[in-house]
């Protein structure tokens, strides 16, 4: 099998097992909130705590990606977003609860960073939008899987929540594979001369302000999801757990769709295209016309496919910078996105604790056409003439 393939899988099942992570939380609010004492606000915090997490991990371990290699980083942050949920799912007290999800986010920025600019260095160039719509696919095989999981636990969930996190630790599993059979996709040799990062600070900047506009907008409806739809839209338990599954098997194809097109379409127009469909399914997802759920059902799935075009602002970004900073730069500004991602979700939180429910769908709503907006004004306002980069 060709190294590249390799890659491909590894990568991609490791970015599921990072999402699952992350998301798997959201199921089990009420019992978290019942055993450790907190308000919504404050799983609110727990939740965005991963997230800023991400962006610590994603500095770090970034540079230290550009110096060791990508697979060594790959293998820590894989294992180590793996460890710490586990840990999570048993923490004695509110305060190791949140110690062991901040350490988590930290290696889940380390496993991105490192799979996404792997997976992208190892595939041919012809293919190089199709395998970054295959890496990302993983989030939505890892966000629908927590939706299978939680259909097999709904039953007994109430006795079990701890266990239910525990399948978080699975990606343990992934580590044997990538030792064995994903070879290094970078080496020092490479290196003929010192980059300077301030070189491509127009091409961070506008990226690191899309990919926030894209966490905003993204984690503005699934971190509240859960919440919106048993308080607001009144959408029982089973209608919940199979518009998990069913609108993250859309986001991953959409994920491969977008990221094949990229390679023979403008990047930018599909980019656009995205941001279209999640202006007009937002507010018939999080309603604040019609609160029916069927439609909110297809709504949400509409904005889940739409967001399909996330892989190529990492992939604009990867063209556009060489080999030697693309591990720092990457996770910089993907991590920076979750961060902000992350602000937008305690926001919400405050103001779904002081005005309750019936003004958060708003303020959701809101968070999303304005960090929409962002993506938009970074993608026109792209460096039209891309850096000349070693690949």
């Amino acid at each position: 099998m060709k190294d590249y393939i390799h890659a491909t899988i590894s990568s991609t099942l490791s970015w599921a097992g990072n999402i699952y992570d992350l998301l798997l939380i959201t199921y089990v609010y009420p019992y978290i909130e019942a055993a450790y004492s907190l308000s919504y606000l404050g799983i609110s915090a727990l939740f965005a705590l991963g997230l800023i997490g991400r962006v610590i991990g994603g500095i770090i371990f970034g540079k230290y990606a550009d110096l060791i290699g990508r697979k060594p980083i790959m293998i820590i942050g894989t294992g180590g977003y793996a460890l710490f949920q586990g840990l999570m799912a048993i923490s004695p007290s509110a305060i190791f609860l949140f110690l062991f999800r901040g350490l988590e986010g930290i290696f889940m920025g380390a496993a991105w960073t490192a799979g996404m600019v792997i997976a992208y260095e190892k595939a041919p160039v012809s293919v190089r939008g199709l395998i970054s719509g295959i890496y990302q696919s993983g989030y939505g095989i890892g966000y629908a899987l927590t939706g299978v999981t939680y259909y097999f636990f709904l039953s007994n969930l109430e006795s079990s929540w701890r266990l239910f996190l525990v399948t978080g630790s699975l990606p343990l599993l992934l580590l044997p594979y990538i030792y064995l059979k994903v070879s290094e996709s970078y080496k020092m040799a490479e290196k003929n001369e010192k980059v300077r990062y301030k070189d491509y600070l127009n091409v961070l900047v506008k990226s690191t302000i899309a990919m926030s506009g894209m966490f905003i907008a993204y984690f503005s409806v699934f971190g509240n999801y859960t919440t919106i739809a048993s308080h607001y839209i009144h959408m029982n338990n089973q209608m919940l757990a199979i518009l998990m599954i069913v609108a993250n098997i859309f986001l991953a194809i959409s994920f491969i769709t977008f990221g094949r097109l990229a390679d023979v379409i403008n990047k930018r127009k599909l980019i656009i295209l995205g941001v279209i469909g999640l202006l007009v399914s937002a507010p018939f997802s999080v309603p604040l016309f019609i609160i029916n759920p069927l439609v909110s059902f297809i709504a949400t799935t509409v904005f889940a496919f739409s967001t399909g075009f996330w892989p190529l602002m990492p992939l604009l970004l990867a063209d556009s910078v060489p080999i030697e900073v693309r591990g720092f730069l990457s996770g910089f500004a993907y991590n920076v996105g979750s961060l902000m991602g992350g602000l937008a979700n305690i926001i919400l939180g405050v103001i779904g604790s002081i005005y309750g429910i019936s003004m958060l769908d708003k303020a959701i709503d809101g968070f999303v056409y304005f960090s929409l907006i962002l993506v938009f004004l970074s993608v026109i306002t792209w460096p039209k003439i891309p850096q000349k980069v070693s690949n």
